[in-house]
């Protein structure tokens, strides 16, 4: 059995939710030699990095029966973004991730994918998920508010950076 055939295929009306292809990592790879890659730990043009990156994502379907849902933009079939459920062994629990590649910025498509794999998470029975978000990173901590997210407090990470804990509604509850 192959991780892509334990990963769902999610859909909304402008995107489709579903296994990793190499598009996604040429994509990903590409926005991880930009600035808006800070908050990942960017900018790199390390592509070995983003490699790691993508099959750590991948690989919690195997370890954990969740994991990361890359997005493809279903009317063109470029890839978009990644949208995870993200939950390596520092976190207590798991965490709402998403990233949108270049050119797909600003249109929504992050709260869309969002909305639907927060539903997933929620209909195969976990608990509301948290998001961890840096504290100049606007763009995110405005989405989290546009899902119905509530400030927790905070997250250290074992490096010392500290984050905002935002709490999902349960599923489709925003």
């Amino acid at each position: 059995m192959t991780a892509a055939s334990l990963i769902p295929t999610l859909t909304t009306e402008r995107l489709t939710l579903g296994p990793f292809t190499m598009g996604h990592y040429e994509a990903f790879a590409d926005f991880c030699a930009t600035e808006r890659s800070k908050f990942l730990g960017g900018p790199t043009t390390d592509r070995r990095e983003a490699w790691d990156s993508c099959m750590i994502h991948l690989g919690h379907w195997q370890a954990r029966g969740y994991g990361a849902f890359f997005a493809t933009e279903t009317g063109t079939g470029k890839p978009a973004g990644r949208i995870s459920i993200w939950h390596p062994i520092t976190l207590d629990e798991p965490e709402l991730s998403w990233i949108v590649f270049d050119g797909f910025e600003g249109k929504g498509l992050a709260a869309e994918g969002a909305r639907v794999v927060r539903n997933w998470a929620a209909a195969q029975g976990m608990a509301p998920l948290q998001s961890l978000v840096a504290p100049e990173n606007a763009a995110s901590i405005r989405l989290a508010q546009s899902l119905g997210c509530t400030e927790e407090g905070r997250h250290t990470y074992p490096s010392g950076a500290e984050v905002i804990r935002f709490r999902h509604p349960l599923g489709a509850a925003a």
